[in-house]
């Protein structure tokens, strides 16, 4: 279980907009810092929302993903802005924490856009 902490030392942090190496077929994609945790054996975990970018029946957006410092470091490519409005991500949050506390749920430790394939893949297979 996480514990309540104050945020790790990271360069990253909330409502940081980065670019980063995008997915194929996505120069628009864009992530947004959203929360920056201690994870205590995980190390530093970075959740972001990712947007400009298209993909399923017209989404956007996606809302939540949580990461490895590392590999948000290993994706990024440039900060456009240093201070974002941040979107609501409370039931993406939520639900991983939840599943995260039970032992169920991880943190992605590829990159942002070999994430990005993977959870649009799931999308399209189950279609």
């Amino acid at each position: 279980m996480l514990q309540a902490a104050p945020p790790p030392k990271s360069k990253f942090h909330t409502g940081q907009v980065w670019a980063f190496t995008p997915p194929t077929n996505q120069p628009n994609a864009r992530l947004t810092v959203l929360r920056v945790e201690d994870g205590g054996k995980l190390g530093t975990i970075v959740h972001i929302a990712i947007s400009g970018v298209s993909y399923g029946a017209g989404q956007t957006h996606i809302q939540h993903l949580p990461f490895a410092e590392s590999a948000i470091e290993r994706s990024v490519t440039a900060l456009e802005r240093e201070s974002a409005p941040v979107p609501d991500f409370a039931d993406g949050y939520g639900q991983w924490r939840q599943a995260f506390d039970a032992g169920k749920g991880g943190i992605f430790t590829i990159t942002v856009a070999e994430a990005f394939d993977a959870v649009t893949g799931i999308v399209r297979d189950n279609k």
